[in-house]
C-alpha cells in the first residue's frame, strides 16, 4: 500500500455545540466559546471539497453534535456527492433531518452507549427516544425504497458498561443496526482514569469477553468491529492511511481528532495535555494548499513509515518529560503521536 498523496477523506465539523452533556465528552475539560460554524468558513470549505479529484467521503461530526446546526439542512444540501456519514446521538431529529438522512446519507452512526439504565446514566436521556427516533428513520427509509442509510451503533467501553455489550445485542438486531463498533475511553480527568478495560499487557478477561460478544453478533447478525485490548507492536495510523483530514467549526485544518482541539488525556493512568495543531485554515487556503504543505506531507510520511517513538513501552517513561504533552517527542518532531491510543488501535474512529 502507497501513501495517499491527496485527500479522500474529510471529517468535517459543523458546530462544537451539543444539546446534551455526556459523562464522557472531551468537552468537559474544555474553558473557551463554543463555535458553530459560518457562512464564509462553509463556503470555503465547500468550495475546497467541490474543487478535489479525489474526495470520496465526508464524515459530519466532530466536538458536537451536528444536527443542531442551525443550517444543518441547508449546507448538507450543499455538499458535493460523495458517500456521506453522521455522527449523532439521535436525540434532536427534527422530521426534516431525517427525511435528509434517509435520503443523503450512505451511514448514520449512532452512540449507544449500554443498556438502558446505563445509557442514561453516561448521556442523560431516556434510551426510548433513541429508539424512537431510529424507528422513525427506518420507516422513511421503507417509504423512499432504501436499505441505507447503514445504521452503525458505537459504543465507548469502559467499566460502566463493559456487562452490557451481550444483552446490547437483541436492542441493536431490534432497531435494524448492521455493525457495532466497539471502541475504548480515553480518560478525560482524574476520576477516570480507572475506568479503562484496556491493558498494557495479557488482558484475559477481554479476550473471552471478545469471544462472547462475537458470538451474540452472529447470532443477531450485527457486524462488529474490536478494538485493541492490549499493547501491540504494530501502529497504524488511519488519518494518514486513509487520505483523511479534520476540518474544525472555525475552518481549522488539522490532521486528525485528537489535535482538532484541546485536551487532557491519561494514557495508561498518565496525565498528557493534548494540544490542537493546525497547518492551516481555508479562509486563507484551499483545502490541497494545506494537506500538500511541507510540515503537514513530513507528518504524514513519518507516521507512515513508524518514525516516531513509542511511549507507552518505552523503557524511559517514568523519568521521561515528554510524555507530559504532545508539543514534541523526543527525536524533535511536533507534534508528537508517540503516546497516541488512536494508532496503538485502543480508540477507534469511524
Amino acid at each position: 500500500m502507497n501513501l495517499v498523496p491527496h485527500v479522500k477523506k474529510v471529517y468535517l465539523e459543523l458546530t462544537q455545540q451539543c444539546n446534551l452533556n455526556c459523562v464522557t465528552c472531551f468537552r468537559k475539560n474544555w474553558h473557551m466559546p463554543l463555535i458553530v460554524m459560518k457562512d464564509d468558513v462553509f463556503n470555503q470549505v465547500n468550495a475546497s471539497l467541490h474543487a478535489s479529484e479525489t474526495l470520496a467521503e465526508i464524515v459530519i461530526g466532530g466536538i458536537g453534535e451536528p444536527t443542531t446546526h442551525p443550517k444543518f439542512i441547508e449546507y448538507v444540501h450543499s455538499l458535493p456527492d460523495v458517500k456521506l456519514s453522521i455522527t449523532t446521538n439521535a436525540f434532536l431529529w427534527s422530521d426534516e433531518v431525517v427525511d435528509l438522512l434517509a435520503k443523503r446519507f450512505e451511514r448514520v452512526i449512532i452512540s449507544v452507549d449500554g443498556l438502558p439504565e446505563t445509557f442514561f446514566k453516561i448521556r442523560e436521556f431516556d434510551f426510548s427516544r433513541l429508539e424512537k427516533n431510529v424507528a422513525r428513520l427506518n420507516r422513511k427509509k421503507e417509504e423512499y425504497h432504501r436499505n441505507r442509510p447503514f445504521l452503525v451503533a458505537q459504543l465507548v467501553l469502559s467499566t460502566w458498561n463493559i456487562e452490557d455489550v451481550t444483552p446490547l445485542f437483541p436492542y441493536l438486531q431490534r432497531m435494524k443496526f448492521m455493525k457495532l463498533i466497539l471502541s475504548n475511553l480515553l480518560p478525560q480527568s482524574e476520576e477516570d482514569k480507572d475506568l479503562i478495560v484496556y491493558t498494557k499487557y495479557h488482558n484475559q478477561r477481554l479476550h473471552d469477553l471478545k469471544n462472547e460478544w462475537l458470538n451474540a453478533s452472529m447470532r443477531h447478525q450485527i457486524q462488529i468491529k474490536f478494538p485493541n485490548i492490549e499493547l501491540k507492536t504494530e501502529r497504524k495510523c488511519y488519518f494518514v492511511e486513509d487520505g483523511t483530514t479534520t476540518i474544525t467549526a472555525n475552518g481549522d485544518v488539522a490532521p486528525c481528532y485528537r489535535f482538532a482541539h484541546p485536551s487532557i488525556e491519561y494514557v495508561f493512568g498518565r496525565r498528557k495535555q493534548v494540544y490542537e495543531f493546525y497547518y492551516g485554515n481555508v479562509l486563507n487556503q484551499t483545502l490541497e494548499e494545506i494537506y500538500q504543505s511541507r510540515g503537514y506531507v513530513d507528518l504524514r510520511n513519518q507516521n507512515y513509515a513508524n518514525r516516531f517513538p513509542s511511549c507507552p513501552d518505552c523503557d524511559l517513561v517514568d523519568s521521561c518529560d515528554y510524555i507530559n504533552d504532545s508539543l514534541c517527542d523526543c527525536k524533535g518532531q511536533y507534534p508528537s503521536c508517540a503516546d497516541c491510543l488512536w494508532t496503538r488501535g485502543f480508540v477507534e474512529c469511524i
